[in-house]
């Protein structure tokens, strides 16, 4: 008995060693990863992308949210997290597309020729891939500070706006889309940002309806990876373009997910 005790408690030592092994690993990639997107927006902010090279910035925008589609999936199973993540995607296009019609709930816009081809000749297919991690990333983060339905619903609209904040300006400066009435905040109308609280809020609650398990228990830090990846190089664009208030909210909400991210074991 005491020979199998040991033998059990040698297995049990060796798996939790593969395990912390494998984490260091995997948390060694994604730092490489980071650091290859902060450079990448060091040259995107010296070297503006040119509308003949969109398919390269629309498979970034899909490279991007694949860990968060990914983390989705194997947490709500393929049903359920391929419903939720159509849904998601499809609430995504009307939004874009009624503002640009109708100037709510943004402001009026149009998009570049930089970020994919446009469906109808409105929005960019690449949207959903865009705009998803994003609201995924902001009830990750938010349902680690509340279980409460309705502040929820307030903080996924609220961190949706701060990381506005950090994408907006840069891609305006950019060309990747433009406001028919030029903004307060770096060229971004302060409407916008009312219309990212509404659209964020209005999506925490779809993710609510969708998904009750929400209710119930926090979802995997690995949906943040995504949003990680596309804030470290709006941020570095941020940085070397001297928008310096997106930059330094860029690194608050970096700071703040990548502590979630890597300080979890799952």
């Amino acid at each position: 008995m005491a020979q199998q005790s040991a033998a059990q408690l040698d297995f049990t030592e060796g798996a939790v060693l593969a395990a912390d092994s494998g984490l260091r690993a995997r948390n060694a990639l994604w730092v490489l990863a980071l650091l290859a997107q902060a450079l990448c927006g060091f040259f995107v902010a010296k070297i503006p992308v040119r509308p003949e090279l969109a398919h390269v910035s629309a498979a970034f925008v899909v490279l991007f949210a694949w860990p968060c589609y990914r983390a989705t999936i194997q947490w709500l199973g393929v049903r359920e997290g391929v419903r939720l993540l159509v849904a998601l995607g499809v609430f995504a296009l009307a939004l874009e597309s009624c503002a640009i019609v109708t100037g709510v709930p943004y402001g009026h816009f149009v998009y570049g020729e930089k970020i994919g081809a446009r469906l109808f000749g409105i929005v960019p297919w690449t949207v959903p891939f865009a705009w998803t991690p994003l609201v995924c990333a902001a009830i990750a983060l938010a349902r680690r500070w509340t279980k409460n339905s309705a502040l929820l619903i307030v903080f996924g609209g609220l961190i949706l706006v701060a990381i506005d904040i950090v994408l907006d300006p840069p891609a305006v400066a950019q060309g990747f889309w433009q406001y028919a009435a030029r903004g307060a905040f770096y060229e971004v109308p302060l409407q916008n940002f009312f219309g990212w609280f509404l659209t964020g809020s209005a999506a925490t609650a779809l993710v609510l309806k969708s998904a009750p398990r929400l209710k119930s228990e926090a979802p995997p830090a690995a949906l943040i990876g995504s949003s990680l990846l596309i804030l470290s190089f709006w941020t570095s664009v941020c940085f070397w373009m001297n928008l310096w208030m997106p930059a330094a909210m860029g690194l608050l909400l970096f700071g703040t997910a990548a502590r979630v991210f890597f300080g979890e074991k799952k």
